[in-house]
Parts: C-alpha cells; structure tokens; sequence
C-alpha cells in the first residue's frame, strides 16, 4: 500500500468563502465521513484573515466556529490542518483590507476584499512594522483558540505570500521564524508547511533559504500554467507534469514535498487509461503527499460568488459531487494510488548541479521537463503521442 499522504482542502459548499463564516458543520461531518471512507486521510481548512480582522464578535464567532469545524473533522476520524492565513484559493487571492492599496485599477490584481472581487494592488506589509505586528497578533489568536485540539496536525504558513508583494529574503526568514514560534510554544509535534507556488522554481534562491526552517513545503499554483512549460490540460497529464516539478522541487530545496493537484479537472471528461499511467509515475516519484484542490463542490446558489465565479469549470474540480457523491474518475484515481507502491524513481533526467540550476533556471526548467518525459516513455496528455522507441 502507498503510504502517499492523501488530503484536500475544504470550502464549504453550503456556505463558501465570501461571507467570512466558519464551515457549516452538517455538511463538513457528511462530507468527511464520506471523503474518509475514499481514502482522505486530512482536511486542510483555509482560514481567512479578514475574517479575523472585524469585530471583536464575529472574531470570537469566527474561531469558535473553527473549533466546532475540528470537533466535527475529530469525530470523522480524520486529521485537519490550518492554511494560515489562507491567501491563494482556487486561483483567487483572499486578503484583509489592511493588505491592499489605492483605488480600484484594472491593472492590478484581482483579490477578494469587502464582499467583493476587486482589482487592488497589495501593500508592501513586510517592510511596515505596524502591519507585521497587527498580522502576527491576528495569528496568536488563532493559535490561542485552536491549539491543542486533537484533530489539529499542522499548519500550512505563509500561503503564496512569496509572490504578494515579494519580500527580502531577510525578512522573509524573520516573519516565518515568528509564525513557527507561535505554535511551536504550544505545540512542539505538530507539523509546519510552507506554502509556495511553483513559480519559485524559476527563482529559487528564497525559497531554498526558507525551506530550511519548516518540515516541508506544500507546492501549488497551476491555475495560470508555468512560464516555459504551459499548462496541463487534464488530470492525467498534471499528474505527470507535477511528479516532474515535485521531483525538481524535492532535489532543489531538500524537503518532503506535498502537491496541490486539481487544475487539470477542470476540463471534462477524463481518460482513466491515462490518469492510471500518470498516477503510476506520479507514485513513483516518492512525492510526500498530494492536496487535492476542493473536496466537494458547490451548491448552485453558490456559483456566482467568489473563487467559482472565475473560470469555468472550477465548480466541479470537487472529488465529490454536491451531493456529496464520489465522483468516478476519482475513485478509480484513488484505488490506483492508494494500491501504488513506489517504483523506480526517475532521477537521471537531471544531468546538471543544483549550482548550474541556479545559474539559469528560466532555461533549465522546461530543458530538464523534456529529459524527464523521455526518461518516463510513456506520458498522458502531454502526452501519449509516442512510446519511447516510437
């Protein structure tokens, strides 16, 4: 059996994410008692700062919310882990009011802010120290009310805040060190991720220097494709795709690497021939854990809000239908995975050092892509053209 870290992240498809609520706790224990019984091992819960930005009420509301959410996540049997602050869902940046500047400009960035989706610039917080306290005082409540609980495993920190607004490495190191002694005076077991998009591949120096301080790194960020390699079109190619840049990730930063996996569902239907090929590779590639994109999707009335509203296709990127019922290509993707045992591993597509790497890696990165797909003979969707010897 693998021992692949199964888990997905958690939006409520009752609720969803833009009126600032805690999971609707019905729903969360259906939906995890069946999410458990296909093979989830752990539900990563995103937690909203602007949530925990308004009244002293709805803080205290908010939190005990996300306490009952780990009482119901406990009673399911399964573990839970916080995004903390969550800041990139589904391709969406979630951020607080006080994260953001200006007046609305359509050659911003889209973010989520007030109830709306608005095009801001972000604030240059890391170099304000008022910002940074206010940020990490947020945090110690969080820590405060939550820590603790059994059903609470770790904490995923610093969620793609390299990529908004970028810090120095100095500073980076200093914010993520005082995140990292929050929990660890309260809980020396729990595991702490770092959260990085796969952008950091193409400037990798930073996040090499971060990777030292945390147990691992949760990698993400497909919505928009990678520069120099495109976009996976369906879930078997991404599976490949991302067993190639964890591979890279693993090999560069020196740390267990989990994978968010799901922008590839977004376009139906899918080829089970294939997602079984890809997910062979993908095992192989001895890939800590994988994070699926959403659990379950939404209910209808939730379409036109916030992150679903979009794209198309991010409604049912779920494992789980609305009526919370597995969907078919994952239990065929779950079996696959769950009854892999790890292969040979492909690691001599690397035919550099990671100085060489460094050297260059807007070059190396799709160069050493193309290496790998010849290494594995046999690739779906990006995929499947030719055999190796064809």
């Amino acid at each position: 059996m693998s021992d692949m870290m199964i888990s997905a992240t958690y939006i409520c498809p009752f609720r969803g994410l833009a009126g600032l609520e805690p999971p609707e706790l019905t729903r969360l224990g259906q939906t995890t008692r069946i999410a458990g019984n296909l093979g989830v091992e752990r539900l990563l819960l995103p937690v909203l700062e602007e949530a925990l930005s308004g009244t002293t009420r709805s803080k205290i509301r908010y939190l005990e919310g996300l306490v009952s959410a780990l009482d119901q996540v406990e009673d399911a049997g399964m573990a839970a882990q916080f995004i903390a602050p969550a800041q990139r869902i589904m391709g969406l940046n979630f951020v607080p009011p006080h994260l953001v500047k200006g007046v609305p400009n359509s050659q911003a960035g889209q973010v989520f802010v007030d109830g709306k989706i608005r095009n801001l610039h972000p604030f240059d917080w890391w170099n304000d120290p008022s910002y940074v306290r206010k940020r990490m005082r947020i945090f110690h409540e969080l820590v405060d009310a939550v820590i603790g609980h059994p059903a609470l495993t770790g904490w995923l920190v610093m969620d793609r805040a390299l990529e908004w607004v970028r810090p120095d490495i100095e500073i980076a190191g200093l914010i993520l060190k005082s995140y990292s002694a929050e929990i660890r005076e309260r809980d020396e077991s729990g595991v702490i991720y770092l959260g990085l998009g796969w952008s950091e591949l193409l400037r990798p120096e930073m996040a090499q220097a971060l990777a030292q301080k945390v147990d691992g790194l949760r990698m993400s960020g497909l919505e928009n494709g990678l520069a120099g390699l495109g976009r996976p079109k369906d879930l078997a190619s991404e599976l490949f795709f991302t067993a190639y840049l964890g591979t890279i990730a693993e090999w560069l930063f020196g740390r267990p690497i989990e994978i968010e996996i799901g922008w590839g569902t977004l376009n139906e239907p899918h080829d089970i021939e294939e997602i079984v090929e890809g997910t062979r590779r993908f095992a192989g590639q001895d890939i800590v854990g994988i994070n699926c994109l959403s659990l379950v999707d939404p209910e209808p009335g939730l379409l036109s809000t916030p992150p679903w509203v979009l794209q198309n296709g991010l409604e049912h990127v779920g494992l789980l239908n609305n009526r919370m019922e597995p969907k078919d290509h994952v239990e065929t993707w779950f079996r696959e995975l769950l009854s892999s045992r790890p292969g040979e591993k492909i690691e001599d597509f690397i035919d550099i050092s990671s100085d060489e790497y460094l050297n260059d890696p807007v070059v190396h990165l799709p160069r050493l892509w193309e290496h790998f797909k010849e290494s594995c003979g046999v690739y779906p969707g990006i995929g499947r053209e030719r055999s190796r010897g064809e």
